[in-house]
């Protein structure tokens, strides 16, 4: 079976594995803030591309574990695209509790409506570009190689 030949499987679960993974993990790491306040304001910043490079990577698996396969590059570029319009609606909707809750800055009200769309665009890019990285296939050969090796061994012990 040539990489044309493939049949194209629904990206729409990975997508929310990927989204229950980011929403997930950002509890553990409030979670983690409160527990531990002295940390850092770097790891804080950091945190954020960790939560990102888990999600793409639970996401993966999960692909590579039900289809036994990497992601073909049209699958590939929509979970890129959707999996980025999650992180966006999921930041969106972050931000809209810390302006709710008061933990935000109140005088946001001077900031020109450029910046606002400039920063939307500057963090929808960044996200795409984390999620190309997330989901290339460096992480998933090693993972479609270990998956391919378990059912080879599942296979054999079969027929024992």
């Amino acid at each position: 079976m040539s990489n044309g030949d493939t049949r194209t499987a629904s990206v729409w679960p990975c997508v929310g594995y990927y989204t229950l993974a980011m929403v997930a993990l950002t509890i553990t790491l409030g979670i983690g803030l409160v527990a531990i306040p002295s940390l850092s304001k770097d790891v804080i910043r950091a945190a954020g591309f960790s939560i990102n490079y888990g999600s793409t990577k639970v996401a993966s698996y999960k692909f590579i574990k039900r289809n036994g396969r990497l992601f073909s590059r049209e699958e590939y570029w929509i979970i890129v695209l959707l999996s980025t319009l999650a992180a966006c609606l999921i930041s969106a909707i972050q931000g809209w509790l810390a302006l709710v809750g008061g933990t935000a800055p109140q005088n946001l009200s001077n900031v020109p409506v450029a910046v606002w769309v400039g920063s939307s665009l500057f963090a929808f890019l960044l996200v795409f570009g984390l999620n190309a990285a997330g989901y290339s296939g460096r992480f998933g050969r090693d993972v479609l190689k270990a998956e391919l090796a378990r059912r080879a061994r599942i296979d054999t012990e079969t027929f024992r």
